[in-house]
């Protein structure tokens, strides 16, 4: 008979990509995780996964099964967390899904001072750009959205929570760096590093360039980058301008390693949102997440 524990493992190697991001995010061993899709294949008579040798792809057979086993994970987990509601903030499972921004330099320290509070609920985080934490809130993948901008989706409770400035920042050999502000037309002769466009933090770069009459397309981005961290390090390098975080190149700056610009007419404030699904129903310790950070 099939179990859980094995329907689990599955989505999460598929979703994971590995069975070492599955073990990661299941908190369990990677022999564990094998011997959970052992079993299950062994149960169905059918390889699901073909093992190569930096990655997984799915059989014909694994791809008819992880639909089926996606939903029913879902559906089980949907069923506990409505059962865990009768039980209080002692026991509970909560997903949270955080934007770069705010999952890697907030929410680390508010979640290990949840902990604290209520030691027998359980948290998880995964962090992925806004466009994609909504889209896993609508999938009803996770239980509560942290995002550097709001989105215009109607079945979404956005609440700010955090004030956040986004600034320019330049490598210290930019002929750039010594002034002590720019004027927009210069920006339109610069070469740029950006996020990608899901990203919170270009979403409001490009929203903040609409209002004084400029497009992204008006710039010269020489590179997109998945990653905050990794756009401060090509603007280090000399590669181009980014606009960042402060939360993010704070110790950047601090240590001297890039430079920030101030552009006349120009600065960005954001805040930053706590967002669930409105169609479902948030558990008591969901609530009470949500009333701590609010608190904080």
């Amino acid at each position: 008979m099939l179990d859980y524990r094995q329907l689990l493992a599955f989505v999460n190697v598929v979703e994971g990509g590995s069975f070492t991001q599955a073990a990661k995010a299941l908190f369990m061993t990677q022999p564990a995780i094998s011997w959970q899709i052992k079993s299950l294949e062994q149960e169905l008579e059918l390889q699901l996964l073909e093992r190569k040798e930096r990655n997984i792809e799915l059989t014909e057979a694994g791809r008819l099964f992880y639909a089926h086993a996606r939903k029913i994970v879902r559906q089980y987990e949907e069923a506990i967390n409505e059962m865990e509601q009768f039980k209080g903030l002692e026991k509970g499972h909560l997903k949270i899904g955080a934007s770069t921004i705010p999952g890697e330099y907030i929410l680390p320290t508010i979640i290990g001072n949840f902990k604290n509070c209520y030691p027998g609920a359980t948290l998880s985080m995964q962090i992925a750009d806004t466009g994609a934490i909504v889209d896993m809130l609508l999938a009803g993948e996770i239980h509560l959205g942290i995002t550097g901008a709001k989105l215009k989706e109607s079945k979404l409770v956005w609440q700010p929570f955090y004030k956040d400035e986004v600034v320019l920042i330049a490598g210290l050999g930019h002929p750039l760096a010594g002034k002590g502000s720019i004027s927009l037309e210069e920006l339109k002769q610069q070469n740029f590093v950006a996020r990608e466009k899901t990203s919170g933090t270009w979403m409001v770069v490009e929203e903040k360039l609409h209002e004084v009459g400029l497009r992204s397309q008006d710039l010269n981005i020489i590179m997109e980058i998945g990653s905050t961290r990794a756009v401060i390090t090509a603007v280090e390098a000399g590669l181009g301008l980014s606009w960042v975080s402060r939360l993010a190149v704070k110790d950047a700056l601090q240590l001297g390693q890039v430079k920030e610009l101030s552009v006349e007419g120009f600065s960005i404030e954001r805040p930053l949102f706590l967002t669930h699904n409105k169609k479902k129903t948030l558990s008591p310790l969901a609530q009470e997440f949500i009333q701590y950070i609010l608190n904080n």
